[in-house]
């Protein structure tokens, strides 16, 4: 993998998630500030309404962790190009303060991180997790894989790819996905979600839950719960927040809960959102009957 294919891969990633969006490789634009020419690796540009979203992304091919200057540097190439979000990605991740840095600055920047390890044989970048007659479709999120191969009480787990679980798991960078089949009692997602709350709160130990709005799908409602234990209880581990998808399928309700640092949760938000945006539920019929759609 050479720095061009890396870019290639990113622009593609790019297209496919905001497939009417005007995207420019190696944009050139003159500086709202600096009124010289400013170069941008990917520039996406969408007209919502009377409104124009813009959207700088910088593909940083290094060997290495990136540095806060570099994070300083591309926040103010975003401002001067008056950008809405930024979005830096690299192979090998950020340092902290880059992070902290990123998270404190007025522009909107995401830090994301695509890694060509080679997958390990258990990897893939996207799955058919079954358990019984219920099924989906399972696409991994940008830089992420699939793992089926960890049981562990989940039917597949997701995390970054260059990554074994239990590494994703010590730095709070995860996801895992399991079905509930409907019963006559819990049916649907407000009476899952009142049933699992309920559950919840005998833990001595939760401090916050709170119910986010979920994604648009036209098959099927979704929302998104956050739980936020007290952090006392990790001594020497980040401050991390659990968050659980749910999407509301004819049979069965998909569920994925991601495991976030609090530093890392907008990026990390979006990869749940995207796999709640993109899972398709299927129906396992046995005997001579292919896999159908449900």
């Amino acid at each position: 993998m050479d720095w061009k294919q890396y870019e290639r891969e990113i622009e593609s990633h790019f297209r496919s998630e905001y497939p009417s969006a005007r995207i420019t490789a190696d944009a050139k634009r003159v500086g709202k500030f600096s009124d010289i020419e400013r170069q941008i690796d990917l520039l996406i540009e969408q007209q919502v309404c009377d409104f124009s979203f813009r959207i700088v992304v910088d593909a940083k091919f290094r060997g290495r962790r990136i540095d806060v200057k570099e994070v300083e540097e591309f926040l103010g190439l975003a401002r001067d190009v008056c950008a809405h979000k930024a979005i830096i990605i690299s192979p090998q991740g950020y340092t902290d303060a880059a992070i902290r840095r990123a998270n404190t600055d007025d522009v909107d920047a995401i830090l994301d991180v695509l890694n060509f390890s080679e997958l390990q044989d258990y990897h893939a970048f996207g799955a058919f997790p079954f358990s019984g007659e219920c099924a989906v479709a399972l696409p991994a999120p940008f830089g992420w894989v699939v793992d089926g191969s960890q049981g562990r009480g989940a039917l597949a787990w997701l995390y970054q790819q260059g990554l074994t679980l239990d590494v994703a798991a010590k730095s709070a960078e995860f996801m895992y996905i399991n079905f509930w089949t409907k019963e006559e009692k819990i049916a649907d997602l407000e009476s899952l979600c009142k049933f699992q709350e309920r559950s919840l709160r005998n833990n001595p130990h939760l401090r916050t839950i709170a119910l986010m709005e979920g994604v648009d799908r036209k098959d099927a409602a979704t929302i998104i719960r956050s739980v936020v234990y007290d952090a006392a209880t990790r001594p020497g581990l980040p401050d991390e927040t659990e968050y659980t998808g749910f999407v509301d399928c004819d049979r069965f309700i998909f569920m994925c809960v991601l495991f976030t640092r609090n530093d890392l949760a907008e990026k990390n938000l979006s990869k749940l959102r995207y796999v709640l945006r993109k899972v398709l539920p299927m129906r396992v019929r046995y005997g001579n009957s292919p896999l159908s759609e449900g």
